[in-house]
């Protein structure tokens, strides 16, 4: 499923989450209860509300056009009141609705009930009117490192003052929850907020200007990242004019980066709403593998066929048929009447329960009617018979009725794959913490083998994080910008940055999987480089995985293929696809065949793959990265 929409917000007011399932219902349009659990169906529309006193989760599961769209609103309590946060996703299948996706309706609803903000500024539920002794504070929202929010300033239209009104308030409407809009009142407003953004970041004539995270006047180095938009197209177009502005800021906000409590959190809500999970262990520190175990209930014992009747086994003695009587046509006076069954045993599985109601009404079958049974087996009178068949149709009642109450747990086939989905996701965000934990620590023991082969003595209680802490990304183009600043002996072109931006949007469940390995990937080649140029060692990157320095970030050997199949080397079509650009002091002609790459997902689909050229003992002394994206065409994938 693509991911179309995100906001995350910080909210520390009392009674988060009955503010945001009030909202939430209202919008959806469903009558809620309170209960903990509320489940809603309109035809192909289903709507879930559910939470407990310290998280929940609410979700609008809709068709549109020709795919669908599920709308979710998590949120949590935070271990302090200011750390309560809301995390609100759109996504669904690629379609044509893809370029629709706005806020959804009830964001706006939510925020007007409390303060949220992005972590560090107000996010509210309407446009910001800012005065001329507002500007100090604008300043600052705009200024403030930690702001994560892009912030739009519209300017006043002395021709049409209501323009600017009417399109503060369509801009508010839209990006709710990720954008904070501001409308200034007057050109003194305008003037004074000028003079301190400076000529390169000023708005004006009735225009707006959408300013990202990290304003830093007189210091930017590309002004036009913070994009205006003019006056004349607003006062010609109106509100139609501001949907590249909306779709801009919409796309922008699927790539914001989730802090890593809410990211950790988030993946243990389902468990306590499910229950296996208690509440306070919403904070706890990671689960281990055992603990995120999802527990199955145990299998029902399989019932024994029934015994096949055999007509021509001989019967030592025949059965005496019973004595008639007149009076009274009961057949059933020839049993006693069995005794109320004892009351069942607690039981958790439908299976188990059927079982327990079967083997207490065979221990009270009377011997009589198993001989009735058997009389009617051999073609007994029409009496034994009519008798079985009324004791049938009472059976089929007491069935239907133990079923009407839900006793058995009949569940339809589409619950079972609702269950297996959800099972499945919540499996996957666990496997995607642990592996995240793990290479923590794998990083934590090279480090500390590195200090312990330099000093050869202990270290311990040392982290080095480099000036701006541990790096933990969100996304793959978070990876691929961090190893342009850091790592210099790797080349990674602006052209990956189409495929790797495919990959984020594209599959946002499973890109966190993916960013781990790029990033100990990139690094091993980024080491394996150094050292190969610094004569330091001898090898290929393959034998640097297998056998690595000291200390050395590596990844394992089987990640790595140094070579493609003779069905790909050899076949036009596929070469062509792995024909990737390098400096003319490699190939005179600027491009090169990269059959060398890196499996960040061995198989399955998508599988992602990094191409790359080894000139680390080369003219440059540096390994080219050609392609970040998903498998290339092969025989199997075309």
């Amino acid at each position: 499923m693509t991911l179309f929409y995100q906001a995350v917000l910080r909210d520390s007011g009392q009674r988060l989450g009955p503010r945001l399932r009030r909202c939430f219902a209202a919008w959806a349009g469903v009558e809620d209860d309170g209960s903990p659990l509320v489940e809603r169906s309109r035809g192909r529309t289903r709507v879930t509300l559910a939470d407990t006193g310290v998280c929940g989760r609410y979700t609008l599961d809709e068709p549109t056009g020709r795919g669908r769209l599920r709308t979710t609103a998590t949120w949590a309590e935070g271990r302090k009141a200011d750390r309560n946060w809301v995390l609100v996703t759109v996504e669904g299948d690629l379609s044509e609705t893809a370029e629709s996706v706005r806020a959804p309706g009830f964001v706006a609803d939510y925020l007007a009930t409390g303060r949220a903000t992005d972590g560090a500024v107000p996010v509210e539920a309407g446009a910001h009117l800012v005065g001329p002794e507002e500007v100090k504070d604008l300043t600052g929202r705009l200024a403030h490192r930690s702001r994560t929010v892009p912030l739009i300033v519209l300017t006043v239209d002395r021709g049409d003052p209501a323009a600017a009104v009417a399109c503060a308030d369509h801009l508010a409407e839209a990006l709710a929850g990720v954008a904070s809009v501001v409308r200034l009142y007057d050109t003194r407003t305008q003037e004074d907020l000028n003079s301190w953004l400076g000529p390169d970041l000023s708005v004006f004539g009735g225009g707006l200007r959408t300013y990202l995270p990290g304003v830093r006047p007189g210091e930017e180095s590309y002004a036009m990242r913070h994009q205006p938009r003019g006056g004349s197209a607003i006062r010609e177009h109106g509100t139609r004019a501001l949907d590249v502005v909306v779709t801009g800021v919409v796309e922008l906000s699927v790539h914001r980066q989730v802090p890593a409590d809410i990211r950790q959190t988030e993946q243990r809500v389902a468990r306590v709403l499910s229950g296996a999970l208690e509440p306070a262990a919403l904070h706890a520190a990671p689960p281990s593998p055992a603990a995120i175990a999802v527990p199955r209930p145990p299998k029902a014992p399989k019932q024994p066929a029934p015994a096949k009747v055999e007509a021509p086994q001989p019967v030592p003695e025949p059965i005496p048929e019973p004595e008639p009587v007149a009076s009274e046509p009961e057949p059933v006076q020839a049993a006693p009447e069995p005794e109320p069954p004892d009351p069942a045993p607690a039981d958790d599985g439908s299976g188990r329960l059927a079982a327990g109601i079967a083997e207490r009404l065979a221990d009270h079958l009377d011997n009589a009617v198993l001989e009735a049974l058997v009389d009617m087996a051999r073609g007994g009178d029409s009496e034994t018979t009519a008798l079985i068949k009324t004791m049938s149709a009472h059976l089929e009642a007491l069935t239907r009725a133990v079923e009407t109450t839900g006793l058995l747990g009949r569940r339809g086939r589409g619950d079972d794959l609702e269950r297996l989905r959800r099972e499945h996701d919540q499996l996957e965000l666990d496997y995607v913490e642990l592996q995240e934990h793990e290479r923590k620590a794998q990083d934590r023991i090279r480090w500390l083998e590195g200090r312990l082969a330099e000093h050869a003595d202990p270290v311990y209680g040392v982290q080095d994080e480099g000036p701006e802490g541990p790096f933990d990304a969100e996304s793959l183009m978070d990876v691929v910008q961090r190893a342009r600043k850091q790592l210099r002996r790797l080349d990674l072109p602006d052209s990956l940055d189409t495929e790797v931006s495919r990959l984020d949007v594209t599959y946002p469940r499973q890109r966190r999987r993916w960013t781990a390995k790029a990033w100990d990937a990139l690094r091993a080649l980024d080491a394996y480089a150094s050292a190969r140029a610094e004569d330091r060692f001898t090898g290929g990157f393959y034998d640097w995985c297998s056998r690595p320095l000291p200390g050395e970030p590596h990844i394992i050997p089987t990640m790595v293929s140094m070579k493609e199949s003779d069905s790909v080397s050899g076949n036009p079509k596929y070469y062509r696809a792995r024909l990737f650009r390098v400096p003319a002091e490699i190939d005179p002609s600027g491009r090169v065949y990269m059959p060398a790459h890196i499996k960040l997902q061995p198989i399955g689909s998508p599988a992602p793959r990094m191409h790359f050229l080894d000139d680390a003992g080369g003219a440059t002394g540096k390994v080219w990265i050609g392609y970040l994206g998903d498998h290339l065409p092969n025989t199997r994938t075309n």
